[in-house]
C-alpha cells in the first residue's frame, strides 16, 4: 500500500472537502493527516479518518484562520494512483507538464515530460521508504510500505 501526503501542511489548520452536489466538509487539521487515493476514493487519515469516492468530489483545500496560500486541487485535474506497489500513474496533466520522483536524499529517480492528454507511469525503486513527487510545482510524499 502507498499513501501520497501534501508536503505542504505545516500552515493549514483544516481542510475542506466540496462535494459535486454542493455541499462541503470541513475538517480542523491536529496533525499532519496523510491523503490517499486509494480505489478510486480520497482516503484522509490521522487523528481521526474518512473516504470519499472521488466521483463525488468536486475539490479540496486547504485553509488557515484566514485565505490560505495553498490552491485548490480540483479532483479532475492531476490525478495520482498507485497501479501496485511498483508504479504510480499520473493523469490529467498538460502538454510539457514535469514530473519527477526522488528519494528523501534529494536524488532524482526519474523524470519525464508530458505531451498532450498523455498519462505518466511511474516505477518505484524495490526499496521500502518515503519518496517526493515534484509534478511541476506541486509537491507530493509517496509512502511505499
Amino acid at each position: 500500500m502507498m499513501g501520497l501526503g501534501s508536503s505542504m501542511l505545516a500552515g493549514p489548520s483544516q481542510v475542506t472537502v466540496e462535494f459535486k452536489d454542493l455541499t462541503k466538509k470541513s475538517f480542523v487539521l491536529a496533525e499532519s493527516p496523510t491523503f490517499q487515493y486509494k480505489n478510486d476514493s480520497l482516503v484522509i487519515n490521522g487523528s481521526a479518518s474518512t473516504t470519499y469516492s472521488f466521483g463525488q468530489v468536486k475539490k479540496y483545500y486547504f485553509e488557515d484562520g484566514e485565505l490560505s496560500k495553498l490552491s485548490s486541487v480540483e479532483a479532475n485535474e492531476v490525478r495520482v494512483t498507485y497501479l501496485d506497489n511498483q508504479h504510480v500513474q499520473i493523469e490529467g496533466l498538460k502538454e510539457n507538464s514535469q514530473v519527477a520522483l526522488f528519494s528523501v536524499l534529494g536524488q532524482m529517480i526519474e523524470k519525464k515530460i508530458s505531451q498532450s492528454g498523455e498519462v505518466i507511469q511511474l516505477t518505484l525503486p524495490n526499496t521500502k521508504g518515503v519518496y517526493i513527487l515534484k509534478i511541476n510545482e506541486q509537491t507530493v510524499k509517496l509512502i511505499k510500505e
